[in-house]
């Protein structure tokens, strides 16, 4: 097994090498409720995006999306990244729901054993057999090219049965064909299935995959078996993976066969069979640990994986699971991202906290931990639907009652509305931040904030209101409603310089510039208008005798003049106020 990462090795055109031949074009799918129809296929985005217009101005079904799409020749497989989204029904859209692709001539359903290990069949084995093939940590490719896995399950009878007639229910709907005719053709295909199985077994022997000798035996298989031979490497290594204990032991164990320069096709079984052990039910859990974890970590656990940086729990890590972080890393994998993609989204779909805390203020800095990390994994964070899965949860956790709960500790009205403004600034995108601006905008009272902290001292009440201010300017929110509340803040600190410092009563003038500096050396004040009035203020007074010639009377010595002078000019320049 080659598993030592040299910097530098992945360079763009070794990438390029690496995953074989790609092309890039442009879906359009209609939306129908219960699956997503492809309506066109283009190489011309503007072709895509003037046919998703048409189909709304139409409505043609309930709504509509653009995906771009490449398709990895050499892996028999299309990612799809969902560039825009458009829905004229109400209401959430399951992100399982399936993508119906035209197939030319047919009904797309199962006649022969080689239609079950399609993609989309093994999608509906994976349904329908969900708890057999968690239970026994198995993968649909692995029971579909192993005999001992088919034996296994044809054994178990009723288990086998049951999936078969929940699978011919679920193909007969809107159609005329009776359900136990369609479950009596699968009954018969999956005993074709395990016929084929015995026979190649016996005719062409595989032997189970080996570390360091996995490339080799690929190019054998090949030789012997020309086009045919993904079928037979995907028989040795379901041999392989017989012994490999939970879904890590598998991970390791398809890391083990990884090997420098192995070419895209013989990668693409070790991806196919990642793929479906991410989209096995139980794989977020182990790839946590045993121990019970949130899934807000399990989430990350996913996203790790995508990124090719995943460490195994309890120190787990082994030569196995680097060499397979550095296929992925090289975009070696492009199946298993996919999956992992419209795995996320599903978890992200599911309402239940993704962390224990179900306080709104630990919700909103989960979903700004999710934000940040699906920024530094461009393919997640350029998907629109990974994108609206997670503003739509953030809508869902903003109400009146979390809000309430939010500030329910906070005594003053400042540390209300800066709780209030750190979620807006927590929130993930537009909608939700707008939603939590509409009770920043309730609470919100300068008048308020001037009475907790001044009461009838006004001036003392500077050091909140400068740092509401720098608070409300750093919040990521909207520009409108930023300005607004800057706005009424630099009016507040205005009215109160000039009101209550520089037309103090019954002080004098130097008095005044003397306490204005003071509290501007405490507290700067942001770019604005009261800014402007205290630099002008006290940009006139420095240079007029009304403020300094009683300043200076107040030192008898020279010497206590000249380090009054000084502090002067220090406390100006501490002030921000000194002219530019």
């Amino acid at each position: 097994m080659w598993f030592t990462i040299q910097k530098g090795s992945d360079c763009v055109s070794e990438t390029i090498e690496a995953i074989g031949k790609t092309r890039i074009y442009f879906e359009l799918h209609t939306y129908h409720g219960s699956y997503w129809m492809c309506a066109r296929i283009t190489d011309d985005l503007e072709e895509a995006e003037a046919g998703a217009r048409n189909a709304q101005a139409d409505k043609v079904g309930f709504g509509v999306r653009i995906a771009r799409c490449t398709e990895y020749e050499d892996y028999g497989h299309v990612s799809r990244t969902i560039l825009s989204r458009t829905l004229w029904r109400d209401g959430m859209v399951d992100p399982a729901i399936p993508l119906i692709m035209p197939v030319p001539g047919g009904d797309g359903l199962c006649r022969v054993p080689s239609d079950l290990r399609g993609d989309r069949a093994r999608e509906i084995i994976a349904t329908s057999l969900q708890r057999y093939m968690d239970d026994n940590r198995l993968t649909p490719l692995e029971l579909l090219h192993s005999e001992a896995h088919a034996l296994r399950l044809n054994d178990a009878g009723t288990t086998l049965q049951g999936a078969l007639q929940k699978a011919a229910i679920n193909q007969v709907q809107g159609s005329d064909v009776p359900v136990q005719r369609r479950f009596k053709e699968l009954l018969a295909l999956a005993d074709q299935l395990l016929g084929e199985l015995r026979a190649d077994a016996k005719k062409a022997p595989v032997l189970a995959c080996v570390s360091g000798g996995y490339g080799s035996q690929c190019a054998g298989l090949e030789a012997k078996h020309g086009t045919a031979a993904s079928y037979h490497i995907f028989r040795a290594l379901a041999l392989y993976l017989a012994d490999s204990k939970g879904w890590i032991g598998k991970l390791d164990a398809l890391g083990h066969l990884v090997e420098e320069d192995l070419p895209a096709r013989f990668v693409m079984p070790i991806d196919a069979i990642l793929a479906e052990i991410v989209n096995a039910t139980t794989t977020p859990n182990e790839l946590t640990g045993p121990e019970h974890s949130d899934r807000l970590t399990q989430i990350r656990a996913l996203v790790d994986l995508h990124a090719g940086r995943y460490e195994p729990p309890s120190n787990r890590a082994s030569d196995g699971i680097r060499a397979l972080n550095w296929l992925i890393s090289r975009g070696q994998c492009p199946r298993t991202r996919s999956t992992i993609e419209r795995r996320v989204v599903r978890e992200l779909t599911n309402l239940a906290p993704l962390k224990a805390e179900r306080a709104l203020w630990n919700q909103a800095q989960t979903l700004h931990l999710l934000m940040e990390l699906f920024r530094k994994t461009p393919p997640l964070a350029d998907d629109i639907e990974m994108l609206e899965t997670l503003e739509q949860r953030a809508l869902r956790l903003i109400n009146p009652e979390s809000v309430t709960e939010a500030i329910s500790q906070c005594r003053l009205p400042s540390e209300k509305v800066r709780t209030l403004v750190r979620i807006v600034d927590l929130m993930p995108y537009v909608a939700s931040k707008a939603k939590m601006t509409e009770f920043v905008r309730a609470a919100w009272s300068p008048d308020d904030l001037v009475r907790e902290s001044g009461g009838k001292d006004r001036p003392a009440a500077l050091p909140v209101l400068v740092g509401m201010h720098r608070d409300v300017a750093g919040a990521d929110m909207d520009a409108d409603t930023k300005a607004r509340l800057l706005g009424d803040l630099d009016a507040t600190l205005l009215d109160i310089i000039r009101i209550d410092v520089l037309n103090a009563p019954n002080r004098s003038f130097m008095d005044r510039i003397l306490q204005l500096m003071k509290l501007c050396a405490a507290s700067p004040l942001p770019e604005g208008k009261a800014r402007a009035c205290a630099v002008e203020a006290v940009g006139r007074a420095v240079n007029s005798p009304e403020f300094l010639e009683p300043f200076m009377k107040r030192f008898k010595a020279e010497a206590e003049r000249k380090q009054a002078l000084l502090s002067l000019r220090t406390l100006l320049k501490t002030s921000g106020l000194a002219s530019r």
